[in-house]
């Protein structure tokens, strides 16, 4: 899919994202034409703020790149910036997860595995927003420190 395609899919589901009741608990952001910033926090711990930085080479046919943001400075290589849950690996800057990039680069299995490959149907930006949600609210162990 050509990138002017991938940006207008990912407009349109941008625009419903914003709609949606799950919405409330984000602070969504477009920087890019494939890129989403998106803050939110685990339901038991309000005060921690994390700012995920989701990055398309092709929407919605391929996963995202996800990395956390430092808010601060906007730098994506500081394991600070990353909450500990399962499958993320702060100190490596990527997560283990059938729902980004580098989940699939970790794990190329996955592509052809119907447990894992990533599917490509309905609003990909609100699933991929409602997994990191549900990871936080469920599995949050805090802020990596380092």
């Amino acid at each position: 899919m050509n990138e002017e395609l991938s940006a207008l899919n990912l407009s349109e589901d941008f625009t419903q994202a914003l709609s949606c009741e799950d919405a409330s608990r984000w602070k969504i952001e477009k920087p890019g034409p494939l890129e989403v910033w998106v803050s939110l926090s685990p339901g038991s711990h309000p005060e921690d703020v994390f700012q995920a930085r989701l990055l398309w080479k092709s929407y919605p046919d391929e996963p995202p790149s996800l990395k956390f943001r430092d808010v601060a400075t906007g730098r994506i290589d500081l394991p600070v910036a990353w909450p500990i849950v399962r499958g993320f690996r702060p100190g490596s800057l990527d997560a283990c997860v059938n729902w980004c990039s580098e989940g699939f680069c970790l794990h190329p299995e996955w592509k052809n595995d119907p447990r894992f490959r990533w599917d490509n149907k309905g609003n990909v930006l609100l699933k991929v927003l409602r997994y990191l949600q549900d990871e936080l609210d469920n599995y949050y162990g805090g802020r990596f420190k380092g």
